[in-house]
């Protein structure tokens, strides 16, 4: 299949992708090297299809992933799957056994977050084999809706509560379709005779993500049948206040141990001053902090209640001091 073979409109959509990447994610994508992560269900399949469409328009370089979890019994199945369906269009395939059960013993953590770790440390290592440029992944609108209903459910501030990241330079990562829905990604399949697998474990509603796609979103289109595209308009407004506040605050190198915020810095409007404390908690590591902590910080030092610290996820700390708010990591004990 060619992409002037599909129909007109698809086809349009196709070639919409590029357009999106460098308006709405500042990316490139001619003559780019792009490992495609596919995990041989429905969306991984259309991401691996719809490039291999733009391969030769874009002088692409693909080289697709497969992880190997070992969780479920059609694993193996999908592995032979993802090599089939490689082999045929004349795409490297680059798979893997992961031991998930031995990160979830040295974590201590979910599985389903022991999984996703082993997972993204997979596929960055074929970036680097490779020399590939981007690691790109399949998420879609119905995603985006739905992790912004999370971070919702989750009390994430503002312009976090935009949704996932549609480009993240650190990681190497491109999520291209960000503006494209599930049924979109289905009919590209159907119209190319493409077959794909399904996950069942997709259909359990065992973890929070799945509690919401099954329960919540369809209330929400209920009441909203354009809520995808509200979703991808609140996320495009996110990534504008997030670009102007990194222009305005001070650009920190992690990981930082410990920041003084002096009053003086701190003679600016509450919402400047927020946003502060979430670039200095950031900039610090891992533990995501909440709008409820960010504003019962604030309103300690408004109310200059010295000695006082609120505790942020991953062990940080702000303490109001006379002088201005000192972050550092909490000390264990023994």
């Amino acid at each position: 299949m060619r992409l002037q073979d599909l129909p007109r409109q698809l086809a349009r959509r196709c070639l919409g992708i590029p357009r999106f990447c460098e308006e709405s994610l500042g990316v490139d994508l001619r003559g780019t090297r792009l490992v495609v992560a596919y995990s041989t269900g429905l969306d991984s399949t259309a991401l691996l299809h719809l490039l291999h469409l733009l391969r030769s328009p874009l002088q692409l370089t693909l080289i697709a992933a497969h992880a190997h979890h070992g969780l479920r019994p059609e694993s193996d199945r999908e592995l032979e799957h993802a090599r089939e369906v490689c082999a045929k269009l004349g795409i490297i395939c680059v798979t893997s056994r992961l031991d998930v059960p031995a990160r979830l013993a040295a974590s201590g953590g979910g599985l389903e977050e022991s999984a996703r770790q082993a997972r993204y440390a997979f596929l960055d290592s074929v970036r680097e084999a490779h020399q590939a440029d981007w690691i790109v992944t399949a998420h879609h609108g119905d995603d985006l809706a739905e992790d912004i209903v999370m971070r919702l459910v989750r009390g994430t501030g503002w312009p976090g509560l935009g949704g996932m990241q549609g480009v993240d330079p650190k990681r190497h990562l491109l999520r291209p379709l960000l503006d494209w829905d599930k049924e979109e990604l289905r009919t590209v399949l159907e119209k190319t005779g493409t077959a794909w697998c399904e996950d069942q474990s997709n259909t359990s509603t065992e973890h929070t993500r799945n509690r919401i796609r099954h329960d919540i979103m369809p209330l929400l289109l209920r009441e909203n049948p354009s809520f995808f595209n509200t979703a991808l308009h609140l996320w495009k407004l996110a990534k504008i206040d997030e670009s102007y506040w990194n222009q305005v605050l001070p650009s920190l190198t992690s990981p930082v141990q410990e920041y003084f915020l002096e009053a003086a810095t701190l003679k600016i409007h509450k919402a400047q001053r927020l946003r502060l404390y979430k670039t200095v908690l950031d900039a610090m590591g891992p533990g995501q902090a909440l709008v409820c902590h960010l504003l019962l910080l604030d309103k300690t030092w408004v109310r200059k209640k010295c000695g006082h610290t609120i505790q942020f996820p991953g062990d940080k700390v702000g303490c109001v001091e006379t002088a201005g708010i000192r972050f550092h990591f909490q000390s264990r004990r023994p």
